[in-house]
């Protein structure tokens, strides 16, 4: 496939990675390592970092989308591509079994129709969700950890009656991320007061639409993590790389609301939630724009 052909189809990930508000490092990585296997120059590397580095206006997407069916356009240039795709899966020895899966899959797709804007639509799709679904499972040793220490503990104060959480829900696993970064807030003074948890549990049910069993997971959760300590960066590490930027913007308000539940926010609860919001590579301007808000509802 000629490198120009190689390098739209890179742009075109790109945008696909985009689509959720967000590139991730391991999305860039999955990215970089394509274009190695291509063999494209360093001169290639350096178009397709504006793509990597923002996310493409809609007009934009539009023109570049046209110009990968319009250089696909050919029954010969498909050809060329399951070729090469072909050739780069059997003498790259270090490409992963999921990656030839992900090539022969594209090669089907490519050989039953011609690609027009409906069928590429079916391979953005596939991509998103082939391609950039690993950069979006769990850490396994933090998810281990929820579950064998964190839930377990959890578990044993409750009545042996009621239903266990599972921690294979998706619903779950956040409250566990997010209920230990408010566990940052919530403790600052070493204590998780009930104003707090009343102040949280509106907001919680408000933003999130968290049950009352949820939000009694989460109160535990707060409460458990404060006591036992925990890896901030290995959290929040994962809190990023699972959920977009605009879920973590949804979550800035919950913070200032805990700080504020007892009249003011002290100097110390706003810089931790400084230093949250700044890990989650929340702008500076959004932290202030919480902070501002959130004194207006307790000047009343």
């Amino acid at each position: 496939m000629a490198s120009f052909k190689n390098l739209t189809f890179l742009k075109v990930l790109a945008v696909i990675a985009w689509a959720d508000g967000e590139i991730t490092e391991s999305e860039k990585n999955i990215l970089k390592g394509f274009y190695r296997k291509f063999g494209l120059e360093k001169s290639h590397l350096d178009e397709l970092k504006p793509y990597l580095n923002a996310p493409l206006p809609k007009k934009e997407q539009d023109k570049l989308f046209k110009q990968l069916v319009a250089e696909l356009d050919s029954k010969k240039e498909r050809q060329q591509i399951l070729k090469d795709l072909e050739s780069m899966s059997q003498a790259d020895q270090k490409v992963s079994s999921e990656e030839t899966q992900l090539l022969e899959q594209f090669s089907r797709i490519l050989e039953k129709s011609n690609p027009t804007r409906r069928s590429f639509g079916k391979i953005k799709n596939f991509f998103h969700s082939k391609l950039f679904a690993p950069a979006h499972e769990r850490n396994p040793e933090l998810n281990r950890y929820f579950k064998g220490k964190v839930m377990k503990q959890i578990e044993m104060k409750r009545d042996t009656g009621k239903r266990k959480f599972n921690l294979e829900d998706d619903e779950i696993y956040f409250i566990c991320l997010f209920g230990t970064l408010l566990a940052s807030v919530a403790h600052v003074d070493d204590h998780f007061h009930e104003e707090e948890k009343k102040a949280l549990k509106k907001i919680l049910k408000e933003r999130f639409k968290f049950t009352p069993r949820e939000l009694e997971l989460m109160f535990e959760v707060i409460e458990d993590q404060a006591r036992r300590g925990f890896d901030f960066h290995e959290v929040v590490t994962e809190f990023n790389r699972l959920y977009s930027y605009n879920d973590r913007l949804q979550t800035v308000d919950c913070f200032f609301v805990i700080a504020a539940a007892d009249g003011e926010i002290s100097h110390d609860e706003s810089e931790e939630i400084r230093r949250i919001t700044k890990a989650m590579h929340i702008s500076h301007q959004v932290f202030k724009e919480g902070k501002k808000k959130i004194r207006k509802v307790m000047a009343g």
